[in-house]
């Protein structure tokens, strides 16, 4: 009687095999059993399958089907992590930011701050302050300033002393050293946050119509200047911290599987 062969190629039954078969996995342990019982029943019966191999087939897909559950358990995760990084982002309307960016908000017969950073000590700087047609509205000449953040107030009018109206405008700074050489400078806006909006799995804050995403924010308010971090989030802290130390378990009791199958 023909004897069929051990089942030594576990990657066949594997998640990702399934996936390449177009099966599921469901239907990759009821072939394995299949497989396995017809095995026993076409032994030889003078020469029959070692205990121990035998123990080692069940082990092997008892292992492979602990890292598809753990696969999906990762899936999961992901989806309850941007779940709650989502909620969490809500906490932010009507609060003001600074972000990196270059656009201010204005509003009808009133003034605007623009920030900025140099990254040395400049002997000219220039700021140029362009509506939404990218026309330049007005210029302002600062002269020297030194190396830091740096804010300066305009009072809405354009270059003929005529108020610009309400609206977002950007500005773009240029600064000189005493040699005329470049010195590099970073911009940001400021503002109230109106909204939220969640896009091809990223988070923006709108601002003013203009979004900005939440890895752009520097300063909320109240907070010191520094990126927001989750010892910095609005809310929720405790609980970020509870599913960080869930993961941490989790990967510490997955780590001896994963290194068996590797």
């Amino acid at each position: 009687m023909a004897l069929i062969n051990p089942v030594n190629n576990a990657s066949q039954f594997s998640p990702s095999g399934a996936t390449a078969a177009g099966g599921t996995s469901e239907a990759n342990q009821d072939m394995f059993f299949k497989l396995l019982i017809t095995q026993l029943q076409n032994q030889d019966p003078t020469n029959p399958m070692d205990g121990t191999e035998f123990t080692a087939q069940l082990a092997q897909f008892s292992q492979l089907e602990k890292l598809d559950t753990m696969n999906s358990s990762l899936d999961y995760l992901q989806l309850y992590l941007a779940s709650l990084n989502n909620a969490q982002t809500v906490d932010f309307i009507g609060k003001e930011i600074t972000a990196r960016g270059d656009a201010v908000e204005l509003a009808a017969d009133s003034s605007a701050d623009l920030s900025y950073s140099l990254a040395g000590d400049a002997h000219s700087v220039t700021i140029e302050i362009y509506n939404q047609d990218g026309q330049v509205v007005r210029s302002l000449d600062r002269g020297p300033q030194n190396a830091g953040n740096q804010t300066v107030n305009w009072d809405g009018n354009d270059s003929n002393g005529n108020h610009a109206g309400a609206g977002v405008y950007t500005f773009k700074v240029t600064a000189t050293d005493a040699n005329e050489g470049v010195v590099e400078s970073n911009t940001y806006l400021t503002g109230v946050v109106d909204s939220v909006t969640f896009e091809d799995g990223i988070t923006y804050l709108l601002v003013g119509g203009r979004k900005v995403a939440v890895g752009d924010i520097i300063k909320v308010e109240g907070q010191d200047p520094g990126p927001v971090a989750d010892s910095d989030a609005p809310s929720g802290g405790g609980t970020t911290m509870e599913v960080l130390r869930g993961i941490g378990t989790f990967v510490k009791n997955a780590a001896p599987l994963a290194a068996m199958l590797l």
